[in-house]
């Protein structure tokens, strides 16, 4: 009965399971490292005072199952801001003399993307990636005349091979990957043209967040309402999830089940939390504590429900309850389950 009251309330929230998601990492500012060097028509750029920067953002990695800890990815930073902004002067040949001309970078924003790549089992991988700039305002100002102002959004660099490595360390995967590149500009009163070369580390990690409570929890014939909790860790290697509800009548059967989508169905005399492509595991009995209890083993699930890291299911606990009348079935409220590494 309960599998076909759940498979007709999930109608609600139907939607396929897939086998990748979209993980936000954070750019680690402080260990993404880079210096700047350049070249121009009329000299050599060098730092003013320093060559020195980092970079702020973030950056989507889009991740596929399998490896170690994943098999297949591709990542996207749509927004990375260089810190501080780039200053530097074309030396004047005659050393005595003021430089022949000041380059000055500002508000430098830029983008990068990477084609689809591989994994190896040691986190290995290497990749194209083209360097947009999406917003920065260039000033050259020569020995003689006046300053230029240049936007160079828009600014491409050539696809560059870049190698790199995500590895999982506890609820955390950590993305490091060494980048040379390279963009070009002319400044259009000047004519000054220049190449801006750009070597440094990117190390971006994304952080899998806690078990969640959602939903409400309804009255039964034992308590003011059954909750579930989840014991263990959400890390797919270590496969330690176990799914608990208290607060239910005791000595009666019940069942855990998950599902893609939070819900919020009035169903029995509580509320269906949980909806999309139901999956159901196998029925208990209450302990005289009222207290379901169970491992959640991955390694029993069906190929086409693997999950990997970032992967969210919603869970719930069912149980039967004909002390308290009305439909005799009761539920838990939800738990949102972010499950990585």
């Amino acid at each position: 009965m309960i599998q076909r009251l759940l498979a007709a309330a999930a109608l609600t929230g139907l939607a396929p399971f897939t086998f990748g998601q979209s993980l936000p990492f954070v750019v680690d500012q402080a260990q993404s490292n880079y210096t700047w060097s350049g070249t121009t028509s009329i000299g050599a750029l060098v730092g003013d005072p320093s060559n020195q920067f980092q970079l702020a953002g973030s950056v989507t990695l889009d991740l596929d199952a399998g490896g170690s800890p994943v098999g297949a990815g591709q990542w996207l930073a749509t927004d990375l801001l260089v810190v501080p902004d780039l200053a530097g002067n074309i030396p004047n040949p005659i050393s005595f003399l003021p430089p022949l001309a000041l380059l000055d970078v500002a508000g430098l924003r830029f983008s990068i993307a990477s084609d689809p790549f591989t994994v190896d089992a040691a986190g290995n991988f290497s990749t194209t990636t083209v360097l947009t700039v999406t917003s920065g305002i260039l000033t050259v100002t020569p020995l003689t005349g006046g300053a230029t102002v240049t936007d160079l959004a828009g600014t491409l660099g050539p696809p560059t091979i870049t190698p790199g490595t995500i590895t999982a360390s506890g609820a955390s995967l950590q993305m490091v990957s060494p980048m040379v590149t390279q963009f070009q500009f002319v400044d259009p009163t000047s004519n000054i043209s220049a190449t801006l070369s750009l070597n440094g580390t990117l190390v971006a990690s994304y952080d899998c967040p806690a078990p969640a409570s959602y939903c409400t929890t309804s009255p039964n014939s034992a308590s003011a309402g059954a909750t579930i909790a989840g014991l263990g860790s959400t890390s797919i290697t270590a496969n330690d999830l176990v799914l608990q509800a208290v607060g239910c009548p005791a000595n009666k059967p019940g069942l855990f089940f998950y599902a893609l989508n939070e819900a919020s169905v009035p169903l029995g005399n509580g509320t269906l939390c949980a909806g999309g492509q139901v999956r159901r595991l196998s029925v208990l009995v209450s302990n005289a504590s009222g207290e379901y209890q169970t491992p959640f083993d991955q390694a029993s699930l069906a190929p086409g429900d693997a999950l990997v890291p970032g992967d969210v299911r919603r869970f719930q606990c069912w149980f039967r309850d004909s002390a308290a009348g009305g439909a005799g079935f009761n539920f838990t409220d939800g738990l949102s389950v972010t499950f990585c590494p």
